[in-house]
C-alpha cells in the first residue's frame, strides 16, 4: 500500500522551503538583502542589518557574518 500524497515525510521539505520563502520575503519587504534564500543567510542578514541600523546588502557590503559593532562603527565612518 502507498501512503501517497498522506506521506508526512514528503510534506516536511516543503513546508521548510516555504518557512525560509516567507522569511526571505519578510527581509526584502524590509529592504534587507540576503546574500542567499537559506535561512543561515537570511537570519545573518537580519543580524547585520539591526547592527548596522539600517538594512543589509549582500551585493554593496561586506559578508553578513564578518558585521559586529566595530566593523558596522568603521563602516559608517567610510559611509558604507
Amino acid at each position: 500500500m502507498n501512503a501517497g500524497d498522506a506521506d508526512s515525510r514528503k510534506q516536511m521539505p516543503n513546508k521548510a522551503f516555504n518557512k525560509e520563502l516567507d522569511a526571505y520575503k519578510e527581509a526584502r519587504a524590509q529592504g534587507i538583502q540576503p546574500a542567499g534564500t537559506s535561512m543561515k543567510k537570511i537570519q545573518e542578514a537580519v543580524k547585520a542589518s539591526e547592527t548596522l541600523g539600517k538594512a543589509y546588502d549582500a551585493g554593496k557590503m561586506p559578508p553578513a557574518k564578518a558585521i559586529n559593532k566595530k566593523s558596522a562603527a568603521v563602516m559608517k565612518e567610510l559611509g558604507v
